[in-house]
């Protein structure tokens, strides 16, 4: 019996000792990283849970899509700046997106779509999901949300219910169609086929092929709003501007001229307020009439210069030219200021010193910071902002 315990006492001292040795490397090895990388990310990193049920809108007035040191996040921000974010999984290559309508706020990962509302969060599984498939379009739909998704396997199209609680998806086969909203409805552009609405009851995706040219659409009332790639000239640049009617059908093309040549060849954020559309293009919003008096050509107006008007902070490139995101007649966007820690390492070892929400007036070109993010409770190295949504209700107060 004495000679047993003492074995076990050895084995339990050898335990120990074993335990108290890889502490030590352990701590060394969190020192090596704290010295290369920062304590501060990593600890930010640990201390952010992952999305759950109980994680609901509350008081946000923004929400944010991010990648930081190769993890994805969710982070809301309130009226006074201060942040809450979750952890969740990327979809594809980095292109999930974030949209805020009167349903609540939506976003997705590779296996689950979800949706925020004001005391929680519902999850929507996937069941067909498709490897290395990323995000293309994220649309309102009446009661719900239209999410367009693709890989080199195909395309998939999935409508969330939340009244029902309901996720019905389609294989909408292989199509680079976009997708964008109309009154309501989700409606596929492509180019065969022009223009057509699609439901969670459709089955017939036929004629959806390969749509090259249009990089950005949106719809207004009965047309939907199409953008080419930019086309750079000697001393000016174009741009496509294709026009559908959505009663019969046709198509119209407008060339749209800038005053001169920009340092782009896409266009994002496209939308329609007052008779206009705007859209961003070389961290400018741009806009041209869309009423009957828009003829074959049409030179473009510079509404506001979106970066520079921020001390030290440049416009967050993300998304569609720029993260931005339209509400109430303005436009809202991500600027950030970053410092190189190492700058032979490249940019992957930058450090986010600050990061402001900005908006920018459609009619006056007016330009403000609406907020300026406080208790940053994110990593703060190697950040991507993928997308940024805002309450409309908020929007609409401001």
């Amino acid at each position: 019996m004495g000679q047993g315990e003492k074995a076990t006492g050895k084995k339990a001292t050898s335990g120990v000792s074993a335990l108290g040795a890889w502490g030590i490397v352990v701590l060394v090895g969190v020192g090596i990283w704290a010295v290369f990388f920062g304590l501060p990310a990593g600890i930010q990193m640990l201390k952010t849970p992952a999305i759950s049920e109980d994680f609901g809108l509350e008081d946000a007035v923004v929400a944010l899509r991010l990648d930081a040191d190769h993890q994805s996040y969710l982070t809301l921000v309130n009226d006074a700046g201060e942040t809450r974010s979750v952890r969740l999984d990327e979809r594809g290559s980095g292109d999930s997106r974030v949209l805020w309508t009167q349903d609540g706020l939506s976003t997705g990962g590779p296996d689950e779509e979800y949706v925020l509302g004001a005391d929680g969060l519902t999850s929507f599984p996937l069941d067909q999901t498709v490897e290395s498939s990323s995000e293309r379009d994220r649309v309102a739909t009446a009661g719900g949300f239209a999410v367009l998704t693709g890989s080199a396997e195909g395309a998939q199209l999935s409508f969330v219910d939340v009244e029902a609680g309901r996720l019905t998806e389609r294989d909408a086969g292989y199509t680079s169609a976009m997708l964008t909203s109309c009154d309501g409805e989700a409606v596929l552009v492509d180019g065969d086929r022009g223009i057509r609405a699609v439901t969670a009851a459709t089955d017939d995706f036929s004629g959806s092929r390969a749509f090259t040219g249009v990089g950005s659409v949106t719809c207004d009332g009965d047309r939907v709003y199409g953008l080419d790639e930019i086309v750079d000239h000697a001393d000016h640049s174009t741009q496509v501007l294709r026009i559908w009617d959505r009663a019969t059908g046709e198509r119209r093309e407008v060339e749209i001229r800038y005053p001169e040549s920009i340092n782009a060849w896409i266009s994002g954020t496209p939308f329609v307020w007052e008779g206009r559309l705007y859209w961003a293009a070389w961290s400018m919003l741009w806009s041209v009439p869309v009423g009957a008096e828009l003829g074959d050509a049409v030179d473009v107006t510079e509404v506001a210069d979106l970066g520079g008007f921020i001390d030290d902070a440049n416009v967050v490139a993300g998304t569609d030219e720029g993260a931005l995101a339209a509400a109430g007649g303005r436009v809202y966007g991500v600027a950030t200021e970053e410092k190189f820690i190492n700058p032979r390492r490249g940019s992957a070892y930058d450090r986010l010193d600050r990061m402001v929400i900005f908006s920018a007036d459609t009619a006056s070109g007016d330009r403000r910071v609406e907020l300026e993010l406080r208790g940053i409770d994110f990593p703060k190295r190697d950040l991507l902002v993928e997308a940024i949504a805002v309450n409309p209700q908020w929007a609409a107060e401001r």
